[in-house]
């Protein structure tokens, strides 16, 4: 069985029904063609023995003891040589027979017998293949029996047969078809509701809904529940990891902090190196928990934020924070953001901060959203980054010289928390002069 016939659910109901409907219509077709052969055997036998019946009423026994036909069939066929329509009559010592036999007799050879008539096939002058109704009748003149054969050409029977059959053909053909259509339609809605159940699981992760509501038909029930319920286990075990994430980390942030005070106790070189290395500890326990929490937020569905609000708020604490540089901050543009505020926060924190850190006069922030995608621009007027700085630092685990305070995630970490929700982080050059950090999130559906 192919692959893709395998896989898919609507073929392999219209190809069962294919073999179904060419089975039962060719046994249908080959039913009604016996039929109907029967049929029109029967109706030649009839006729056939209607005409030996008159034949035998012709028959008579003259007054010399031979047998004579005392009057000539109506049918001028049996006038013509090798007409297809023949009579012969035959008793001891005499034979009658018809013109159109000529100088041949009725032939005795029996091919075969016809099913439930008293007629059989047999092979005729000329190769023509008869129908022969025989009778051994007396007549009322004498004892002697008188075996009485009509015969007739099969030629219009055959051709009968096959015209039915032609027109059965073509009617079975386009009764096949028309079911087939039938079918096809009726699988198809049928299975609508699992194409309305994959739109609908489309339109939950575009709105980043919790659950999967709606009307569905009884049998389609069963899988919306188990899909609402896998759902609901998933949400669960994210937030338990998420708690136990955040438990492990705050557990290990203590002891780092007394290593700090305690390594702030040594002398000289021994002291920066263990402070460095605390610090890288602790900076590493703020990724992977902010990794964590923002996976977890990332699944959590059914929010859908206004994401020019926080933009704004961290333009305007950046700008306190900045006051000594007369930085210029300004935000254009609105969208929403599909996913947790804080992310949002953390993402934008470290985007906006790292523009300040760098920009000369002006950092610009511009959010546009368009078929359900927020995308966020940050520029700088600062001195830019080379490519390959670019590259590696939206590349996983990347690093920066430029890393400063904020957030303390680092590019890499943006990206990976965009990558979370779908979205992604792009570097480029401004035409302000310096970095464009071009962010995409999903905005979802209204």
């Amino acid at each position: 069985m192919p692959a893709r016939l395998r896989r898919s659910l609507a073929l392999r109901l219209l190809a069962v029904a294919a073999v179904w409907l060419a089975a039962a219509l060719g046994a249908s077709g080959w039913l009604l063609s016996t039929l109907f052969e029967r049929h029109v055997n029967n109706t030649y036998v009839r006729q056939l023995d209607h005409q030996l019946a008159g034949l035998a009423a012709a028959l008579d026994w003259s007054a010399d003891g031979k047998l004579v036909l005392t009057r000539t069939p109506a049918d001028p066929r049996y006038e013509l040589p090798y007409s297809g329509t023949y009579w012969q009559a035959r008793a001891p010592g005499a034979l009658l027979r018809s013109r159109s036999l000529w100088d041949t007799e009725m032939p005795v050879t029996v091919e075969r017998r016809l099913a439930g008539a008293q007629a059989d096939v047999r092979p005729g002058p000329g190769n023509q293949s008869l129908l022969v109704v025989s009778r051994q009748l007396v007549l009322p003149s004498a004892d002697t029996p008188v075996e009485i054969s009509v015969a007739l050409d099969r030629t219009e029977l055959r051709a009968a047969r096959r015209s039915f059959n032609r027109t059965l053909a073509w009617s079975l053909t386009a009764l096949g078809l028309g079911l087939m259509l039938a079918v096809a339609a009726q699988v198809k809605f049928g299975l609508a509701p699992l194409a309305r159940l994959r739109r609908a699981l489309g339109t939950m992760q575009a709105r980043r809904e919790a659950r999967l509501g709606g009307n569905w038909p009884t049998e389609v029930e069963p899988l919306v529940a188990e899909i609402n319920a896998l759902l609901a286990r998933n949400t669960q075990a994210l937030e338990r990891s998420r708690r136990q994430a955040a438990d492990l980390a705050h557990a290990v942030k203590t002891p780092l902090a007394v290593l700090a005070n305690e390594a702030a106790a040594l002398p000289g070189a021994p002291a920066h190196a263990v402070a460095a290395q605390v610090e890288a500890m602790r900076r590493q326990v703020d990724r992977h928990l902010a990794r964590a929490r923002a996976a977890g937020a990332a699944a959590a569905r059914g929010q859908r934020i206004d994401a020019g609000a926080p933009v704004r708020e961290l333009t305007r604490a950046l700008a306190r924070l900045h006051a000594e540089r007369a930085l210029a901050l300004t935000v254009e543009g609105a969208g929403h953001f599909a996913g947790d505020r804080q992310d949002l926060v953390e993402i934008l924190g470290n985007l906006l901060d790292n523009a300040c850190q760098w920009a000369r006069t002006r950092v610009r922030v511009t959010l546009q959203e368009a078929d359900g995608e927020l995308e966020i621009l940050v520029e700088d007027d600062g001195p830019g980054m080379p490519p390959e700085a670019q590259a590696l630092a939206t590349a996983r685990f990347g690093r920066l010289d430029e890393a400063a305070a904020g957030s303390g995630l680092g590019l890499a970490i943006v990206t990976e928390i965009a990558a979370m929700y779908d979205g992604s982080l792009a570097l480029a050059s401004s035409p302000l002069g310096g970095l464009a950090a071009r962010l995409r999130l999903p905005a979802g559906l209204p």
